[in-house]
């Protein structure tokens, strides 16, 4: 059985309250107030049985329409009913019918007035049940209003109309509410099912959703995992390959090496070798040079007027050419020296040994009148005796090409950092183009005639041997007739295989 309450649906009202109206006044009763009516009378036995039939029929019936209906008409049909229906909340607010089955046109009609639309709309609001007697003529009607609640709230109103004169027996009332109630639960029930397969039919929807998107993974993932498989199979196939090239390039590069190996042996024998020649060339040419001068300035000397003015100067070329040819060899042999005989690279103060270059040179620096400016030069790990050849030969050079009409003026300077130092020797000279800057750095390269200058064109190529056995660079800049500046870069520390290491042994002849 359904309750007027919200929060106890299934404990009848105990106790209830109807609202009634008559004659213009209002008031509120209690059940058995009065308690004695005429009908409708019912049997109890007759009535258990009915409401069974009624629960199983209900039971079976599977739209909300269907059991609306049915519920009408056996409140009409069978329990004594002039009229029955239902009433809820519309969507504009206000209170619609539904489903309303009646005798007559009469009691149907009475549904709708404007009060029962009223307590209708009180009911839905409270919860409670409750009967109306509405003044009809010669013979009063009733109506009883029961809550029918959908879950915990009221969602209809069942009326049940009968032409009487006073208020429903608690008897009537009880069997009113059961049928109310069996009808809620009935609703409720059809609507939970509804609503489970709508939900289970829901839960298939996404199940086989789900199912296709974990087959169509499944199924990319055999495709990414069979070509994973086969891009594996590719690599280790690369791999494999690599491998061999590998064995193969390191075979070659083992014969490459042996041959490199006999290569540098044979190179530095042959090094060798044309040192110890051009040392031999050298030092075993000077002795026939000499006796060409002496004999030279023999002939010279005592045989002057049998010679005549063509034979002297015959003879001076003569001299002239053996001398250079001495010069040149002794270049030669200072040149192949570098390397092969040098002093290990110790700490050299750099302004020392461009002093005593300078010195070496003072002869020529007078007779150009030049003047030589050292200034502070640090101190690094070098061979002290090439370091003065490389700033005698750089002064040298200055002093040969020098210009006539202007005072030779030669500066030594340096800027030095932690790792390097660069050394500039400038001057102002002839000055040369720079398109020649690489040539004048060879062997035996010049820019002018012997004629003009003098010189073997060996001594810059002196300077740049010595810089490259120290690690370091040769550089100029020039501008012709405004002079050039040479530059000389060279590391402040050597490494210990450098700073340590022990020249080839001198020649026993030399």
């Amino acid at each position: 059985m359904t309750t007027g309450r919200r929060e106890a649906s299934q404990t009848p009202i105990r106790p209830y309250y109807h609202l009634t109206r008559m004659a213009g006044q209002s008031r509120r009763c209690y059940p058995g107030q009065p308690k004695i009516m005429k009908k409708p009378a019912f049997d109890h036995k007759i009535h258990l049985h009915a409401f069974m039939k009624t629960a199983q029929y209900l039971a079976g019936l599977t739209t909300h329409e269907d059991i609306w209906h049915h519920v009408g008409e056996v409140m009409v049909k069978f329990y004594g009913a002039d009229s029955a229906g239902f009433a809820r909340r519309g969507s504009d607010g206000g209170v619609e019918f539904h489903h309303v089955t009646a005798s007559d046109g009469v009691s149907r009609d009475r549904l709708f007035s404007k009060e029962v639309q009223e307590v209708v709309a009180e009911v839905l609001e409270t919860g409670f049940l409750g009967w109306r007697a509405i003044p009809a003529g010669e013979q009063p009607y009733v109506i009883v209003f029961l809550p029918i609640a959908l879950g915990n709230e009221p969602a209809a109103v069942m009326l049940v109309g009968h032409a009487a004169a006073g208020p429903i027996s608690n008897e009537v009332l009880n069997v009113y509410l059961s049928v109310a109630g069996l009808a809620g639960t009935t609703i409720t029930k059809l609507t939970s099912e509804i609503e489970l397969r709508r939900h289970r039919s829901h839960l298939e929807e996404l199940v086989a959703e789900r199912t296709s998107a974990l087959t169509r993974t499944l199924d990319r993932l055999e495709e990414e995992i069979a070509e994973r498989s086969e891009a594996e199979e590719k690599l280790r196939k690369y791999r494999e390959h690599l491998e061999e090239l590998v064995e193969e390039r390191t075979a070659e590069l083992a014969i490459a090496n042996e041959e490199l190996v006999d290569y540098s042996e044979k190179l530095e024998r042959t090094n060798q070798e044309l040192q110890e020649f051009a040392f031999a060339a050298s030092h075993d040419l000077q002795e026939p040079l000499r006796k060409i001068q002496t004999f030279g300035d023999l002939l010279k000397t005592r045989f002057t007027d049998l010679l005549g003015e063509e034979g002297k100067d015959f003879l001076d070329r003569m001299i002239r050419s053996s001398s250079r040819m001495s010069t040149l060899l002794r270049s030669l042999l200072a040149y192949s020296r570098i390397a092969s005989v040098g002093n290990p690279l110790e700490p050299t103060d750099l302004a020392h040994a461009a002093r005593e270059a300078a010195s070496d040179l003072e002869v020529d620096i007078d007779r150009a009148g030049a003047c030589v400016e050292v200034g502070e030069l640090p101190v690094i790990d070098a061979d002290a005796v090439q370091m003065r050849e490389l700033f005698q030969n750089l002064i040298s050079n200055s002093l040969k090409y020098c210009r006539e009409s202007e005072k030779p003026v030669i500066k030594v300077h340096a800027l030095s950092s932690d790792d390097t130092c660069q050394i500039y020797v400038e001057d102002n000279g002839i000055g040369f183009e720079e398109t020649y800057l690489d040539r004048i750095f060879r062997p035996f390269q010049r820019l002018h005639t012997r004629s003009a200058i003098e010189g073997s064109g060996m001594g810059l190529s002196i300077c740049r041997k010595i810089v490259e056995r120290h690690e370091g660079n040769i550089t100029a800049k020039s501008t012709p007739g405004r002079g050039s500046i040479f530059v000389v870069t060279l590391p402040v520390r050597q490494t210990k295989s450098q700073a340590g290491s022990i020249p080839s042994p001198p020649r026993s002849d030399q």
